[in-house]
């Protein structure tokens, strides 16, 4: 099955766009474009893939006005420094702020970062709102994700090249008709959205995608579609996680951790040194190679 969209709109200049005080404002103003010019009566897909809130993060003072930075509050996991190289201490996100972290540099960023995301959701309020005056709104499944998330001074880190919660979770919401209001714990990966989209929508689903449907879990039918996530960066990191115990490696430095997520949600307290916890460690490295093996990965742990 070969789909493609009929109209395809590229930023003019990306790096432009980012630097305008104004994030996602020409993505918004076409796709309101696109909804105000349309003539027919279908059922219409639209994809937005904003840029923001990437660096250089530039917002315009109104919105940079609406956080006190010196009272914003330092990640929970905040340190001035990783604790041991990781395999990608020098990549370019790690070179946004100097070594040792400072509370002073984390707080610009955080702010500049909550800046750009308070620009970005008001022209998304933008959209919504014009999908509320041409009567579709009511009609209109609208999903929010997004690719990965940033460290920010969590764990001494910046970036997103790292497995930890604050770098590879990323928020997920479906809105829509059909759809309750509610939260879930599932574990899930993003390509399980266009599953999803066709199971809502009653289009078939294509038969080979590696991504599962999640509308039982959506409508309350179900609690989950897996037990465990493998997750992968390059070849320096690899985690297998279930709802409650985490497993990260580290081949390149022979480094493991292991965190109770349930009692440890920020990741502050490495479990891998206490022989209690070694047979779930076994049980785990077992199940992050089984997922290595069903998806093809042949990097040594």
């Amino acid at each position: 099955i070969q789909a493609k969209f009929e109209i395809n709109k590229y930023l003019k200049n990306d790096d432009d766009e980012r630097r305008s005080g104004e994030p996602g404002r020409e993505i918004v103003d076409d796709a309101i474009a696109f909804l105000n010019s349309r003539s027919d009566d279908r059922p219409f897909c639209m994809y937005l893939a904003f840029g923001n809130p990437h660096d250089p993060r530039v917002a315009a003072q109104k919105y940079l006005d609406q956080y006190e930075r010196d009272k914003i509050p330092l990640p929970k996991n905040f340190l001035p420094r990783h604790p041991f190289d990781n395999g990608e201490l020098q990549v370019r996100d790690e070179k946004l702020a100097p070594w040792p972290r400072t509370e002073e540099d984390i707080r610009r960023h955080l702010h500049e970062y909550y800046a750009v995301i308070t620009a970005l959701d008001g022209h998304i309020g933008r959209l919504i709102a014009t999908l509320k005056q041409l009567d579709q709104f009511e009609n209109t499944i609208v999903v929010y994700s997004a690719d990965h998330g940033l460290a920010m001074g969590s764990h001494g880190l910046m970036g997103k090249q790292n497995l930890y919660e604050h770098s590879m979770k990323a928020p997920l919401i479906f809105a829509g008709p059909g759809i309750p209001r509610g939260a879930s714990e599932a574990l899930v990966y993003l390509l399980d959205i266009f599953p999803t989209l066709c199971d809502l929508a009653s289009t078939e689903i294509p038969i080979g995608l590696d991504g599962k449907s999640l509308k039982a879990v959506i409508t309350g039918q179900s609690r989950g579609m897996r037990d465990s996530l493998g997750l992968a960066y390059r070849d320096v990191q690899r985690v297998i996680r279930d709802e409650r115990w985490k497993l990260l490696r580290y081949p390149h430095v022979d480094k493991t951790q292991l965190f109770d997520l349930r009692a440890d949600p920020d990741e502050m307290h490495d479990l891998s040194a206490d022989p209690a916890q070694q047979p779930r460690i076994e049980q785990l490295l077992a199940e992050l190679r089984k997922w290595q093996a069903d998806v093809g990965d042949t990097a040594p742990l």
